[in-house]
């Protein structure tokens, strides 16, 4: 069924003509794919990291959350080891009983090895950078899911949870990586650690696709297949949420989709995020021009 795009931007920015002009391109294309019927919904967030700017569609609407899960778990355990370093170095013994990756559709790259101790801090990256289920599964021995209850709501962070896990909207989901660059969730060290564990994200079909390959994206995935009561499949959800280090103008960018396949939904991310960084990149050479221009005419005006 079929409703309008509920589009929002920051109207009280100086910069908010150039992020209605984004909008209006994302809104444009969205609608597109929509229309197309392979995609249900699609929602897109994007902010200035420097100025602060915005723009939304459908930043309400939630989405199961799948692996993105993961990135909450991980600042809940930096948290702790804040005031526990030596947590970091702790060894856990992977008994590989059980190998939940391979309930995965999109797989890690790399395995934990069963019988062989990973530190923690190996663990954590390894949940992270190759989404790896089984490194969550041993994290989550140690932090069992009413803890993550406790923390969402701990940090005023609105969810649903049901029988397949953790729903919840763009706009909610983003504030842990507002909160990781602007280190108010972890200590400095701890979230440059979160984000050495995102920007070895191992997953080349979204987001780094889409920017050069010198620009450093610090990202994390979720991908999920929704069924119903009886098992039937409803549809395919794939999300990706990072922070672009684009120059002297990063910023935060989350794609959150639901449709048919997988590789559509894919192409749509690294769409969106291509058009969002070659936009940013637009506004940023506008600006400097504009700088440079009222330089020129200050220096003319102070010469006559």
């Amino acid at each position: 069924q079929k409703h309008p795009l509920d589009c929002e931007f920051s109207k009280d920015s100086p910069m908010n003509k150039e992020m209605l002009a984004m909008l209006n391109k994302m809104k444009k294309y969205t609608q597109q794919e929509i229309d197309k019927k392979d995609i249900k919904d699609i929602a897109v967030f994007f902010r200035d990291l420097k100025s602060g700017s915005w723009f939304a569609i459908n930043k309400d609407e939630k989405f199961s959350l799948a692996s993105l899960m993961k990135v909450p778990l991980m600042i809940e355990c930096l948290e702790t080891a804040e005031s526990q370093p030596s947590l970091l170095q702790k060894h856990m013994l992977f008994a590989g009983d059980a190998d939940l990756t391979s309930q995965q559709n999109i797989k890690p790259q790399q395995f934990l090895e069963q019988g062989k101790t990973y530190s923690f801090d190996e663990i954590l990256f390894r949940m992270i950078a190759y989404s790896d289920n089984n490194a969550m599964s041993m994290l989550i021995k140690e932090y069992p899911i009413e803890k993550m209850d406790q923390f969402l709501v701990h940090h005023n962070i609105d969810y649903v949870k049901g029988p397949d896990g953790y729903w919840m909207s763009l706009g909610m989901y983003t504030k842990f990586f507002d909160a990781l660059y602007n280190q108010s969730l972890l200590n400095r060290d701890m979230s440059r650690k979160a984000l050495s564990y995102l920007a070895a994200e191992d997953f080349p079909q979204g987001m780094h696709a889409a920017v050069p390959a010198n620009i450093v994206v610090e990202s994390k995935f979720g991908e999920r297949i929704v069924q119903d009561e009886n098992g039937k499949k409803t549809s395919t959800q794939l999300h990706e949420v990072g922070i672009v280090l684009a120059g002297d103008h990063p910023f935060l960018l989350g794609v959150m989709t639901s449709g048919k396949e997988l590789t559509v939904l894919e192409k749509v991310i690294k769409d969106i995020t291509h058009d969002v960084y070659e936009e940013n990149e637009y506004m940023v050479n506008v600006k400097q021009l504009n700088m440079d221009c009222m330089a020129r005419c200050h220096i003319g005006k102070a010469g006559v």
